[in-house]
């Protein structure tokens, strides 16, 4: 395995060549301003796709910071299975940031917030969303950025799933549901999380994913909030896979 530098940087692949790698104006600022890195200095560099590169500081300004690539990996820190997870948008946005930077450090391959008849609120900050996961993406070490989807009607999100192989759905009122880990024996590569939001999932909402193929799941006595057994969901999964 290759050895990295212990300061991360996000770099899109759109401005990576095959030996260089140009920061974008913000990572270039923090850097020269923050870090006070100088030429020479070696630094870890992910694009989001996959890639993670050691790179060497050949140029360092606040706008035009320039490294030289001397090795790269691939799939650095990602796990070995994918997993969707569908969330009710949540009320409160620093309960929803905090969701979506704990979704990607337990390994969460795709997020779509779910528009569905309970919830309290239909729109969040996408740009604030997209910094907190790429911040996430730093700090775990991961190297692929999951796919934030925009807003999405429930039922369509019944429809665009019927690809994955092990597909459940939280629910407070399935005391005699099988736990998360009865499905997860077979060790899925293709797993399917839904979690209500305040107020859960209707009746009629649990019916029709249940018609399309969805399991129901309990997580204990205990009711927890949307985002707390978005996280306990998936941390089981990324234990169990």
């Amino acid at each position: 395995m290759t050895s990295f530098a212990k300061h991360r940087f996000f770099v899109p692949p759109e401005l990576i060549t095959v030996d260089r790698i140009v920061f974008p104006t913000e990572e270039a600022r923090h850097a020269s301003k923050v870090l006070r890195l100088t030429i020479g200095d070696e630094v870890t560099v992910v694009d989001g796709v996959g890639g993670t590169y050691l790179a060497e500081i050949e140029t360092i300004t606040n706008k035009g910071t320039v490294a030289c690539i001397r090795s790269k990996t691939l799939d650095e820190g990602e796990p070995s299975f994918f997993i969707h997870i569908g969330v009710g948008i949540l009320k409160q946005a620093s309960r929803w940031e905090m969701f979506l930077e704990k979704a990607v450090e337990l390994g969460v391959s795709r997020i779509t917030p779910l528009i569905t008849d309970r919830m309290q609120k239909n729109a969040f900050n996408a740009r604030r969303a997209e910094a907190i996961c790429i911040a996430a993406l730093k700090q775990s070490g991961r190297s692929r950025l999951p796919l934030l989807d925009s807003p999405t009607k429930f039922p369509n999100m019944l429809k665009a799933t019927t690809d994955l192989s092990c597909r459940m759905i939280c629910h407070e009122a399935s005391s005699d549901a099988p736990r998360i880990s009865s499905f997860l024996q077979d060790r899925p590569q293709r797993v399917g999380l839904l979690v209500g939001p305040e107020g859960g999932f209707t009746d009629d909402e649990v019916r029709a994913a249940q018609q399309a193929g969805w399991n129901h799941i309990w997580l204990g006595d205990r009711r927890l909030r949307t985002e707390t057994a978005a996280i306990a969901a998936l941390s089981v999964v990324s234990q169990c896979v």
